[in-house]
């Protein structure tokens, strides 16, 4: 190692470094580890002034300083193709400066770099402020920006900066929590519950909401100088705590983090799961330096960020957990018109989960994601969402609401980039994740919560539904004195949950629910609804929509009528989906067939007029009030015939022979079998 990487201190750079060099050649660079992959022979020798790097990963710009008389106008050019080859040798930007003005090439290319606009970037770099640490923090920022700007758009061809990278690391996430799964044996969800803590961490980092001693920039400064111990005790005893102090606990007592394998109980560091954790510190570190920050994350990453991995838990049938597909989600959000919710409205989903239903409404309207947007330093948002999920005083049953509010936190990133400060985070915790997302610590539940004046003008939600238990859960609500709310009887927890729900809309309010078929023919309970309630639709998912369970469900849209004596007139809108977009097996990975688009599309025609809607969609039937009133159940996927059924792919043609075609069948496979045997022999 040369004197100069020994003598020479890296200067903090946001979540890059900068380093002086002098007369270290870039040969020493790679032995001290300060470069990946190969050096061509004739680029060994040669030294740069400095670099700026990330720490653990790559060189992302070489600094050629010079006197101001050597970088006048005319002498930029020959400065550019002298100093071009030391910097292509590493990376792709070359920046220049004299320390009152600043020039950045494309080392590529020998042409200057330009923005988004077209023009020269420009941004002086103040050597002077970076090597006494003074240089402010939104400066670095902006730096920063720049030069991840210039390593993913700058190539052979291009010049510019392309348009804001999003990321996307569902790979990323993917990979650590295999690791800690396979190092771990926990269960899927617990797992996951640690990579978000970590991704946590990363992002509010990224943003600049962790700094200093709190970020995880000095997390990976640790593991690379004092080991995985050392990182993983700082990160348990400093960063994390910073974090839960950013955003305090809930009534509830929870926040967004919780996870308990990198650390215990009590927040102190599991040095057993020291060398994990360097390991998943590294793989952060390792994507950023090779696709950049996660300052903007895909939305669709947000979406989806937990069901791939919340479908393999363990017990989660016996649970009454079924966690909602998300093409299933956004589909009712939209059938919901949950973006033209406006101020002083309310939505509620009461079984919440991990929250999609309420996220993805937020995602879907722009005025409501606005709601949460600092004013005057406050967040106070006009138009009220609330999430409510069960749990004990179990930190298992947390697990829950803190994954809802850590999501509520992942999906308005774009926000917190913005207003990040301390003032900031302590406002979207109490009024935003806090607010939103309520863990409701006993047995009951939601169910508990019969407030008079707790009205929605729109429920979204797959409330859980089991028939085993749901004995026990009557009795405690009678216990409890709130039998008169639940007296509608009806089976399962589902019962349960569709009365709630109707008796917390608003007149005019609306909610759009997943139901099971089992609720769909107890006749009790579809009077009770059909009393309070106009039927607005009724879409028949497939078998297996569900990770966990091949219950057959369906979408229920409901709008409380003004008062119960009024009566219906306008027709149902019913509907029969086969495919969702996703495969019906164990992989669930996406295809092309999917009649939930089809579906809303026609379900909006119908809406703007009930009365006249026609369509020629064979999945979609309009009944009319007179014939649906009729019904004993609303099983509506029967109304299709078996031909019509096979015609859509709904189920497979049957075909009846008699006996002799049956005993030819079997002897043919017999013979097929042996066969097979006597080539296997």
């Amino acid at each position: 190692m040369s004197e100069d990487l020994v003598s020479r201190q890296a200067r903090t750079l946001g979540r890059l470094a900068y380093l002086s060099l002098g007369s270290t050649t870039l040969a020493q660079l790679r032995r001290s580890k300060f470069l990946r992959g190969t050096l061509a022979v004739e680029a060994e020798r040669r030294k740069p002034d400095a670099i700026i790097f990330l720490p653990m990963g790559g060189i992302k710009a070489v600094v050629e300083v010079k006197v101001p008389k050597e970088l006048t106008a005319a002498k930029v050019p020959k400065v550019v193709e002298e100093y071009s080859p030391i910097a292509r040798a590493v990376c792709k930007l070359l920046i220049v400066t004299d320390g009152n003005k600043t020039y950045w090439y494309n080392a590529l290319t020998q042409r200057p770099v330009l923005d988004e606009r077209g023009a020269p970037v420009s941004f002086h770099i103040p050597l002077t402020e970076i090597d006494n640490q003074s240089l402010s923090e939104e400066a670095q920022a902006e730096l920063v920006a720049l030069i991840e700007k210039a390593d993913y758009s700058l190539s052979d061809e291009n010049d510019q900066f392309h348009e804001l990278q999003v990321i996307d690391p569902s790979s990323l996430a993917k990979s650590v929590w295999q690791k800690i799964w396979i190092n771990t044996g926990k269960e899927p969800e617990k797992c996951l519950y640690n990579v978000v803590e970590i991704l946590v961490f990363k992002f509010l980092s990224d943003v600049g909401v962790l700094t200093g001693n709190n970020s995880f920039r000095r997390v990976v400064e640790l593991l690379a100088s004092e080991g995985e111990a050392e990182a993983l005790t700082h990160y348990g005893q400093v960063c994390r705590r910073k974090v839960r102090s950013l955003f305090p606990k809930g009534d509830d007592g929870t926040t967004i983090i919780n996870g308990t394998i990198f650390v215990n109980e009590a927040g102190e560091p599991n040095l057993a799961q020291a060398g994990l954790f360097g390991e998943v510190i590294k793989a952060f570190q390792d994507y950023d330096n090779e696709y950049g920050s996660l300052q903007y994350i895909d939305r669709q990453f947000k979406t989806r960020l937990y069901e791939s991995f919340l479908r393999q838990q363990a017990g989660i049938r016996a649970l009454g957990q079924y966690f909602t597909p998300r093409n299933v989600v956004q589909a009712v959000v939209r059938m919901s018109k949950a973006g033209s919710l406006r101020s002083g409205d309310s939505v509620c989903d009461p079984f919440c989960g991990v929250g999609g239903f309420l996220l993805e409404a937020i995602a879907e309207n722009t005025n409501l994601a606005k709601q949460f947007e600092p004013k005057n330093g406050k967040v106070r948002p006009e138009i009220i969402v609330r999430g409510y999920d069960k749990g004990t005083d179990e930190k298992d049953d947390e697990r829950t609401i803190i994954l809802a509010k850590a999501n509520m936190l992942v999906y308005l990133s774009d926000i917190l980039s913005k207003y990040h400060s301390e003032a900031h985070l302590k406002e979207f915790a109490a009024n935003a994740f806090n607010a939103v997302f309520h863990l409701i610590r006993s047995n009951l539940g939601t169910f508990e919560r019969v407030e008079k004046d707790e009205k929605y003008d729109l429920i979204l939600t797959n409330p859980p539904y089991v028939t085993s238990g749901s004995a026990s859960i009557r009795a405690a609500i009678d216990a409890a004195g709130l039998g008169r709310h639940y007296g509608e009887g009806g089976r399962g927890t589902e019962s349960l949950a569709i009365q709630w729900i109707v008796n917390h809309l608003k007149p005019e309010g609306q909610a759009f629910v997943i139901v099971p078929d089992g609720l769909m023919n107890q006749e009790a309970i579809l009077e009770f609804i059909k009393s309070n309630c106009e039927i607005l639709c009724i879409v028949a998912l497939p078998s297996r929509t569900f990770y966990s369970t091949p219950k057959k469900t369906y979408i229920l849209g409901v709008k409380r009528k003004n008062t119960s004596a009024s009566q219906q007139t306008r027709p149902v809108f019913t509907y029969l989906v086969s495919e969702v977009g996703e495969s019906r097996d164990t992989r669930r990975v996406p295809i092309s067939a999917n009649d939930l688009a089809t579906m809303e599309r026609e379900f909006t025609y119908f809406r703007a007029s009930p009365q006249s809607f026609a369509t020629t969609d064979p999945r979609c039937k309009v009944v009319a009030w007179a014939e649906f009133d009729s019904l004993r159940n609303w099983l509506v996927d029967r109304s299709w015939t078996h031909e019509e059924k096979v015609e859509l792919g709904v189920v497979e043609e049957t075909f009846e022979v008699d006996t002799d075609a049956l005993r030819d069948l079997v002897g043919d496979a017999r013979r097929a079998l042996d066969e097979f045997l006597e080539e296997l022999t």
